[in-house]
């Protein structure tokens, strides 16, 4: 990203007074305000470049108009959801256009560290396999791992791991929800990963599978246009042991990168935890019903 000398020693001031500790959400926000400005002052208006993978709802999707919000991507298409949302504060609190690009998940990693953008705001986990190749924001959602299954399944009325004796289980490829399956392989059947929420859903009505794995909220878009299927979340039982890793959802950007870091996380520090909860109603209530 283009940076004007300005900007940068605007932003340096801005480090310097979050350096000092003690800063509030009113003195952050007033400090990305001060950097905006001196962007304007300098005739440059920087641009924030962010990939998503668009197969997430309701972190964000794919859709045919601008309704809801929806952005329009640098692939021609319509994007909506949390992301989408969040990458609009984020840029509009730098005082930066936004320009979305879809990039198939495998490759948002890569897109990063070749440059193609600056980050992804995409539900990645902060995994430290990951942190090897991008630098990470602080948390920008707290995502529970949960089960799904057929409302009048076999495993409907699961409260611990164990419930889930003679199971086959699935979840998608490369995401924490498949690695956790790890933790039933001694009772139950980790089945080989599917690419889309829609095969999975496809898998448990056809009995492929009796139930898969993801996130609290893209569990309840699910369910949206499943009301055959059921959520556990293991409430008052055993679930799944997880770390921060796995539910810590993050912005990565490019190794190295840490004045983008530092800025994302001024912006954060000033989202508070009932400001994202209502983002994220919001991203599942505007979900178009073809989205699973």
């Amino acid at each position: 990203m283009r940076k004007s000398m300005v900007m940068v020693l605007a932003l340096a001031m801005v480090l310097a007074l979050t350096a000092c500790g003690g800063q509030t959400s009113s003195s952050a926000t007033t400090a990305a305000a001060a950097v905006s400005s001196e962007a304007e002052s300098s005739g440059e208006r920087a641009v924030l470049r962010v990939a998503m993978s668009a197969d997430y709802a309701p972190f964000d999707w794919l859709q045919g108009d601008d309704s809801n919000g929806a952005y329009l991507t640098t692939n021609g298409s319509y994007m909506n959801g949390y992301d989408v949302l969040m990458a609009q504060k984020i840029a509009d609190a730098l005082d930066m256009d936004l320009e979305i690009t879809q990039v198939e998940w495998d490759g948002l990693i890569l897109s990063i560290t070749t440059g193609k953008v600056d980050c992804a705001i995409a539900g990645m986990s902060i995994t430290s396999e990951r942190a090897q190749s991008v630098d990470f924001s602080d948390p920008y959602y707290n995502a529970d791992i949960v089960a799904v299954v057929a409302e009048d399944g076999a495993y409907a009325n699961v409260q611990n791991l164990t419930d889930f004796e003679g199971a086959t289980l699935t979840s998608s490829l490369n995401t924490v929800w498949y690695d956790v399956l790890d933790q039933v392989t001694d009772y139950a059947t980790k089945a080989a990963a599917l690419d889309t929420f829609a095969a999975m859903v496809s898998a448990i009505n056809s009995g492929k599978a009796d139930g898969f794995t993801c996130d609290y909220p893209s569990a309840k878009s699910i369910l949206m246009t499943n009301p055959n299927l059921k959520i556990i979340d293991f409430e008052g039982g055993t679930g799944f042991e997880v770390s921060n890793e796995e539910t810590d959802l993050g912005i990565p950007t490019q190794k190295g990168n840490t004045e983008l870091v530092e800025k994302i996380n001024a912006v954060l520090a000033t989202i508070s935890q009932e400001e994202r909860d209502a983002m994220m109603d919001q991203a599942v209530a505007s979900q178009p019903a073809s989205q699973e």
